[in-house]
């Protein structure tokens, strides 16, 4: 079992979709919620520093208990609720962490929102880079918005949220799942940033719901219906050969995994792997 944290607003609407499977515990941390063994409430306090003094104390009602070994926590930063992260994951240091950050259109984020959120996307990926983390995967919601097209307003966040725990969920039954045939190898341990994306699979063409700088090893995970996987004989071939004219030099390496869908129709996944932190401000020398 895993257990999932939502930290926030955004974060806790990502969590519930995963509610219905029986592989997850769910935990919901907001504003506004009641102190229970799986919601606690993050009160909006005067200033960001004073949040880890009013960080809730997960080893009350149980929380702590039920909380597994393999822990994905989701949070978007420019919610003030990200301002609790660094005092919840404290208490659950001793877990193997999976952070995923909801990146939001920071254009337009103005004043100490712009800043926060700089600030929790740089820290949190220097503690992945350290080790503290397993890894911390990039969620960008104006990338994932090109990815499904056109969004009704009402339904903008609910799709975008949608898209993201489709993703998380089939890449977890990915990794307890005995692909038909592949390559898959596990990114250098120095590799602690990522980005997930969809793919065609037919042409392995992707889109990433966040493009990284400097990616070094890329996975594609193809879902394949029974039926073509029975009868198209050509379809290995093809997809050895589009793997073949992907980039790749000493430092960056492809490799992929072919699954059976569930489904009567094809869908794929890729997610890619950095050692280089995102976002970083670059000064010019020369001024």
């Amino acid at each position: 079992m895993i257990s999932l944290i939502g930290i926030g607003d955004a974060g806790c609407n990502v969590v519930s979709h995963f509610e219905e499977h029986k592989e997850y515990n769910c935990f919901l941390f907001s504003e506004g919620r009641d102190n229970t063994k799986y919601t606690r409430d993050l009160p909006r306090v005067e200033k960001a520093e004073d949040c880890e003094e009013k960080a809730p104390k997960l080893s009350s009602c149980k929380t702590l208990q039920a909380v597994q070994d393999r822990v994905q926590v989701f949070l978007c930063g420019s919610s003030f609720s990200a301002n609790y992260t660094l005092a919840i994951l404290q208490q659950i240091r001793d877990r193997e962490i999976e952070i995923f950050y909801i990146k939001p259109d920071v254009d337009l984020l103005i004043g100490d929102v712009r800043l926060q959120e700089r600030a929790i996307f740089g820290i949190l990926q220097q503690y992945a880079r350290s080790g503290l983390f397993k890894n911390f995967t990039i969620l960008s919601n104006p990338a994932i918005e090109k990815t499904i097209g056109e969004i009704p307003i009402k339904k903008y966040f609910d799709m975008i949220n949608k898209n993201i725990y489709y993703a998380v969920h089939y890449l977890n039954v990915f990794d307890h799942t005995e692909p038909l045939v592949g390559n898959l190898t596990k990114p250098s341990e120095v590799q602690k940033i990522r980005s997930v994306g969809l793919i065609s699979v037919d042409k392995l063409s992707e889109q990433w719901y966040y493009n990284l700088e400097e990616d070094r090893d890329v996975a594609y995970y193809l879902c394949i219906a029974e039926n073509r996987l029975e009868t198209d004989g050509k379809l290995h071939s093809k997809v050895v050969q589009s793997l073949k004219s992907k980039p790749r030099n000493a430092f960056k390496n492809v490799t992929y995994a072919i699954y059976q869908s569930p489904y009567e129709t094809d869908f794929g996944f890729c997610v890619a792997h950095t050692n280089f932190i995102q976002g970083q401000i670059i000064l010019d020398s020369r001024g």
